[in-house]
């Protein structure tokens, strides 16, 4: 064999094993893509998105991630043009619908973003996602009496989707101090969200307001406003005779036993069925399955007393673990049409 065949012969080995390494299936490119986003490493995930889709350029859902890829790399212009023949498929996501608008977003075109989710709304009626979205486009805007709408659209629409609770929960805390609705949305909240950032947000959020609502004479002010709903009503009038449960101040142990009381005359009274509402049944079924005492202090035991707090987890090691185990096990579900804001 001459020097030249042997050459070509090993130019055509070292081709087939470049080959093998380098010819990725799709489905592993796309995954290698994926990971390299999820890390944080923009330029391989772009460079991986590239090849993916030179390979299977109509994957929607590589494509869709892709325009979220643009969008972290603030190639807003490039992200849009993915993005707008996304939505413009007959096949379009919510997600497509989603990622759109945070590329609207970065480049700060509210307009475009507006127009965007109004015709998302109307595809996707239901989509808690693109009310939150359009929500946060407001909030971004500091048209903040124009984001609650969305969010309280949202929680109407889908009662599963946590954002809107906690953009809710968040405005009426801040914004528009309705002491009520943070305890309602907040408390929802931290049950379909129970372990985030926000959800350790909420939680001071949800013992600041009882603290406020138990202050002075507020609980009474609030309870007699003329513009309560039947649902409001109902709550203030069966909460208020059970205040002597903090003669000695408001902290989880006294929340606790005012709660217990207010969960018991509101199935006693029967206003359950008048005005159902899944998070009351959760706390009642907790009650009845001993599991209450460590719910409550795990929603207010370190944000009432951190040291009081680690005592009562120190003597109650075993009903806390059975708690977290319990709660990790059972998805909490918030039905339809329980809406009384």
């Amino acid at each position: 064999m001459t020097v030249m065949k042997k050459l070509v012969g090993l130019f055509i080995g070292c081709v087939a094993f470049t080959t093998i390494v380098f010819a990725q299936p799709a489905t592993d490119l796309y995954q290698t893509a994926r990971t390299y986003m999820m890390q944080g490493d923009l330029d391989n995930a772009n460079t991986s998105f590239t090849n993916l889709l030179k390979q299977d350029p109509n994957n929607l859902e590589a494509q869709t991630d892709y325009c979220y890829l643009l969008t972290l790399k603030n190639d807003y212009k490039k992200a849009i043009v993915i993005g707008k023949q996304l939505v413009a498929n007959p096949k379009a996501t919510v997600q497509m619908y989603q990622t759109l608008g945070l590329a609207f977003k970065g480049k700060e075109d509210y307009n475009s973003a507006e127009n965007l989710y109004k015709e998302g709304i109307t595809k996707f009626p239901n989509s808690g996602v693109l009310y939150n979205e359009y929500g946060e486009l407001y909030a971004m805007q500091n048209k903040l009496d124009k984001a609650i709408i969305q969010w309280e659209a949202g929680i109407k629409a889908d009662p599963n989707y946590s954002s809107n609770y906690y953009n809710a929960a968040m405005y009426y805390s801040k914004v528009q101090i309705d002491l009520f609705w943070v305890i309602q949305y907040g408390e929802i909240f931290v049950n379909l969200e129970s372990y985030s950032q926000h959800t350790a947000t909420i939680k001071i959020k949800l013992f600041d307001a009882y603290k406020k609502l138990f202050t002075g004479n507020q609980i009474e002010t609030l309870g007699n406003s003329a513009s309560n709903s039947p649902f409001q009503k109902a709550w203030y009038l069966l909460i208020s005779p059970n205040t002597s449960a903090l003669k000695n101040g408001v902290d989880a142990e006294s929340l606790g036993a005012l709660r217990i009381r207010f969960i018991l005359n509101w199935f006693y009274t029967k206003q359950n069925e008048k005005t159902p509402f899944f998070l009351f049944d959760h706390l009642q079924y907790l009650i009845k399955e001993g599991l209450f005492d460590a719910y409550n202090q795990w929603l207010f035991g370190e944000v009432s007393n951190t040291e009081n707090n680690q005592i009562w987890l120190n003597t109650h090691a075993s009903e806390m673990s059975f708690f977290k185990a319990y709660q990790q096990s059972k998805l909490y579900k918030q039905p339809s049409g329980q809406y009384y804001k």
